[in-house]
Order: C-alpha cells, then sequence, then structure tokens
C-alpha cells in the first residue's frame, strides 16, 4: 500500500511538472511571433525527462514528449482564439511591405501589415497581396495576438483537443508512474 500511495504521488507531481511547462510554453507562444523552435525544444526535452524514475523506455518517453508538445500547441491557438473572440476588434489593416522568403520549397511572400490607427501587426502574413491592398484582421487591443479576418467563432473544437491531450497525458504519466518496475 504505501509503494502505490508513493507511486501515486510521483505520478501527481511529474504530471504538475508537466503542467506547469505547457504552461509556461503557452504563455511564451502568445501571438504570431512567439519562438516556436526552442520553446517547444524545451517542452519535449522537458516532458521526456519526467518519466525518469519509472523505469519508462524510449517509446513511453517519446509519447509523454510529444503529447506535452501537443498540449503546447494546442492551448496556445487556444488562448489566441479564445481571447480573439472574447475581446478581438476588427480593424481594417493596410500592406505596408511585401517581401519574398525562402519556404524550403521556393519563395513565398510575406506581407507587413499596419491598422488605420497606426500599429503595426507583429509577425508577417503568409498571403500573397500587393502592397497598399486592404484587410480585415481582428488585433486584441491588450495583447500580441490577432489573427487575419473577421472575428473567430469560439475556440470549441480547439478547447476539445487540448482537454483530451491532456487526459491523455495524465493517463500515460499515470501508467507509466505506477506500473511495477521490472
Amino acid at each position: 500500500m504505501a509503494e502505490a500511495i508513493r507511486r501515486l504521488s510521483g505520478a501527481l507531481l511529474r504530471n504538475c511538472l508537466l503542467l506547469a511547462a505547457e504552461f509556461g510554453a503557452i504563455w511564451l507562444l502568445r501571438g504570431p511571433e512567439g519562438a516556436w523552435i526552442p520553446v517547444l525544444l524545451a517542452v519535449f526535452v522537458i516532458g521526456a525527462a519526467v518519466p525518469h524514475g519509472t523505469g519508462a523506455e524510449f517509446v513511453g518517453r517519446t509519447a509523454v514528449a510529444l503529447t506535452a508538445v501537443g498540449i503546447a500547441v494546442m492551448g496556445g491557438v487556444t488562448w489566441d482564439r479564445h481571447t480573439l473572440h472574447d475581446r478581438g476588434r476588427e480593424e481594417a489593416a493596410v500592406v505596408t511591405s511585401r517581401t519574398m522568403v525562402e519556404d524550403g520549397s521556393g519563395l513565398s511572400p510575406s506581407l507587413r501589415l499596419r491598422t488605420r490607427a497606426g500599429q503595426d501587426l507583429p509577425g508577417p502574413l503568409s498571403m500573397d497581396l500587393a502592397v497598399g491592398a486592404r484587410l480585415t484582421v481582428t488585433t486584441d487591443p491588450d495583447g500580441p495576438a490577432w489573427a487575419p479576418g473577421p472575428r473567430p467563432s469560439e475556440p470549441l473544437w480547439q478547447a476539445a483537443g487540448t482537454v483530451g491531450l491532456l487526459l491523455l497525458q495524465t493517463v500515460l504519466v499515470g501508467r507509466l508512474s505506477l506500473r511495477p518496475r521490472d
């Protein structure tokens, strides 16, 4: 009985550590200019390290790490879409510059936008419009989130995906922590 309680507390601690790392990653990835590669790599490494001491092999560690990365990505998308749905403001924006960037398969356009109020929107937009073209964007007045087009609907599918991944992570970490070692 004491061994089961010790393992259950270890599972709870491991899951809380992963949740803290994922929340930090979601916070760092807000808006379109997030540092995606280093943040997601750090989440992957933390996710792979959390099952340490459980006897988990490569497949188990990789499953936990990939689930943690999925939670960080889906959670960031859910947070941004919820923010824009909740308090987003539709504005007209003008394309201020158009450059061509190499994306691995060839050249693709990258646009910079400015709202009519004079606010430069962070991050490039991958659309093919001419300089001076106008489009509708939804911006968050209090933060970096913005998206092309009208105000998005409530992010129900994104939230359901995030919750599903959280449940999967809890089951994986619990199973790895509670199984007897060889």
